[in-house]
Parts: C-alpha cells; structure tokens; sequence
C-alpha cells in the first residue's frame, strides 16, 4: 500500500458517511479470559458510539512507513488451504457473519499478545464501492466497476478511570464520577487485503504498530506466518555499519553530507509521490557510489547488504535513514542543522588537524546572548 491508498480507506471511516457494515468486538481480562463479547450491524449503534468507532478506525491506519506501517505479503506456503492467509481470506469472506471463524481469530489474539492488562479486541468488516479516476485524474464518484471488501482488526487498551470529579455539560457542573473504563488508542491493528493500486490485493495486508518492544515483534509471523521488518532503530544500526564498512577510509564528512543530501532528496520525492520510499540494493550502492565508495568497498557490498537485512527485508526504509536535520555528535559536541543550510558547513585541513567550520551569523546567540561579529569590531 501507499500513503494515497490509506487517505483513500480512511474516507471510509468518515461519521457522516461511514462504509463499515459488521462488527464484532472482545474484551479481555488482564489473564485473558473473556469478560465480553459483542456483535451486531455497525449502523444498529447510536450516533455517538459510531462516531467513537469510526475515530479508532482512522487511527488504526495512522503513522509512517518503516516506523509503524508495514506492507506484509503472504509467502506461497500460507495461502494453502489450512495457511494464515487462507483463514484470514475466509474471516474476509464471511464478512464476519461466521462466529466460529472470528472466535477462533480472539483466541489466536489472546494466545499470542503477551502484553498485560485489559483490552479490547474489535474487527470490523466494511465495503467500499471504489470510484472511477478518468484519464485527468478526476475522480467519478457514482461510477464504480471494483468493489473492496476488507476486514479491520484492532487492539485497543483498556484503562480504568479513578473516582473524582468531572465536568457535566448538560448540569453546566461538576459531579462526582465512578471508576470507568475508557478504551484507548489502538496498540496495534491491520487491514486486510492490502489496498493496492485502487483494488484489494488478497496476497498483502498493511499491518501497524504504534510501538515496537520485544516479545511482540514474532506477532507477525504467528498470526501470519510473516516476519516483521526491523524497526527504525535497527535499520538506522544497520545503515550506519554498512556504509562504514564500504566507505572505509572514505567514510569522511564530506561524503557521509552527500549520502544525507541524497537519501534526503529521495525522501521529499517520495513525499510528493505519496509512496512507501524504500531503498533497493542496486539504488543504495550507486548512492554509495556517489558518496566516494571505491571498487574495492563496493566489492562485497552484496553480501554486506544482504546479511545487514537479514531475512527481514527486502530493502531499508528512507524514512528510518533520514533526519530532519544534519546532526553532528562526539563526546563532548552535540550540533545540528538545518538540512536546507548544511552547506555552510565546512571541512577543513588546518595546521595538519581537520575543523568543521560554521559561518558566524548576524543572528548568532550564546546561551540566548546575541554575540557580535569579530569583522564588525575591525
């Protein structure tokens, strides 16, 4: 999926005009015992309730790629009958209308998410008649030839409010409350089949997580049979030791600002395109081409890449790779800059010793002081 493909499905959750038609929901004890279930229409709900809904919804779908959205496909062995995507495509199908198939889905849940504490289980099952786009991009709103059918699932906290006071507004008062429990935003959630290229895609599910911790990472592959690409942190590791171990002796200021400059280029293109940016093997090695790699580190480069990813990926997210900022750190220096103005920072070779050399501003501040120029006192 793509950031044009989520903004299009979260339309769907509008209150107004919402396209969810079934739901069923779980809660679970702190020991994972049942302690309700519910299932009806969605529009069998109260205007509020629906509105309550569709806002977890659209924060289901929230977030970036590489960081908490993931595009999982199925490999070939899961989609055989008895696989976790032919179950998954069969919940789909029955349009949550068969209890056995998302009772056994709740269990699935509750057996494998080791997190303590109360939480709800909900999935939802909606249709989404997908309007024409004409040859200008213009989109036909009532002509339609695909219909989407997809089922969302989250996992939402469950939280307790303590007596005390709260403000009323139909008494315009405060009163006393009793102890609530207050459903919270989604922990994690996904949506399946994919939406891809305005269509459902059954072999591919866009998953999210508004957190990684370890112990929960292995969700992916029992509930899926997929593994979780690495997290931010991981991928950045990762990145870091790979360009180190090509750039060797070229691993210099330098080079390391032209890896950032073009990792942020790809990065602002993707934004205007409103794809996943990922970065291929063969793109990754003719950026590091262009930061002064030579034949020789490049020479195991493959290998290199391949063990850094693992079986994990299939390529590093620019989002993970890129700050918003140039950031400069040692022992004792901590600097950043814009990346629009990193220019201005300079390497240089003086009395055998290499400086990084800053302009001096006419807005420059020490500890909130403007300090002046040397050249204005001269």
């Amino acid at each position: 999926m793509d950031k044009k493909g989520i903004q299009e499905i979260k339309k769907c959750f509008k209150k107004e005009d919402c396209r969810i038609d079934r739901i069923r929901s779980c809660f679970v004890s702190e020991e994972g015992e049942v302690l309700s279930q519910f299932s009806d229409s969605f529009f069998s709900l109260e205007d509020e309730e629906m509105h309550k809904y569709c806002a977890l919804f659209k924060q289901s779908l929230s977030g970036k790629f590489g960081r908490e959205l993931y595009t999982l496909e199925f490999p070939l062995s899961e989609e055989e009958t008895g696989g976790k995507q032919d179950s998954l495509y069969r919940l789909n199908e029955s349009e949550l209308k068969e209890e056995g198939l998302c009772e056994n889905f709740f269990q699935k849940i509750r057996e494998s998410y080791p997190v303590p504490g109360k939480k709800l289980l909900i999935l939802a099952h909606g249709v989404y008649d997908v309007p024409k786009k004409g040859t200008d991009g213009i989109t036909m709103e009532d002509a339609s030839d695909t219909v989407y059918s997809f089922t969302l699932f989250l996992l939402c906290p469950v939280s307790l409010l303590k007596e005390g006071l709260c403000f009323d507004k139909e008494t315009d008062s405060f009163i006393a409350r009793s102890e609530d429990f207050v459903v919270q935003k989604p922990e994690i959630s996904f949506l399946y089949p994919a939406f891809h290229e305005r269509s459902g895609d059954i072999h591919a599910l866009l998953y999210r997580a508004k957190k990684r911790e370890e112990g929960l990472d292995t969700l992916t592959e029992e509930l899926f049979g997929i593994p979780l690409p690495y997290g931010e942190k991981e991928q950045k590791g990762q990145f870091s030791a790979l360009v180190q171990e090509v750039l060797k002796e070229n691993c210099n200021f330098e080079n390391v600002r032209t890896l950032h400059e073009e990792l942020q280029e790809l990065k602002e293109q993707g934004k205007e395109e409103e794809k996943e940016q990922t970065l291929s093997k063969s793109q990754l090695k003719q950026l590091l081409t262009n930061a002064g790699a030579t034949e020789e580190g490049l020479a195991n480069f493959s290998a290199l890449y391949d063990e850094s990813l693992g079986e994990h990926d299939s390529s590093f997210y620019t989002e993970n790779l890129v700050n918003s900022s140039l950031q400069l750190k040692s022992e004792n220096l901590q600097l950043k800059i814009k990346n629009e103005v990193s220019a201005i920072l300079e390497s240089k070779i003086i009395d055998g010793k290499e400086y990084l050399l800053i302009p001096v501003s006419d807005n420059l501040e020490v500890n909130g002081i403007p300090i002046r120029r040397r050249l204005e006192l001269e």
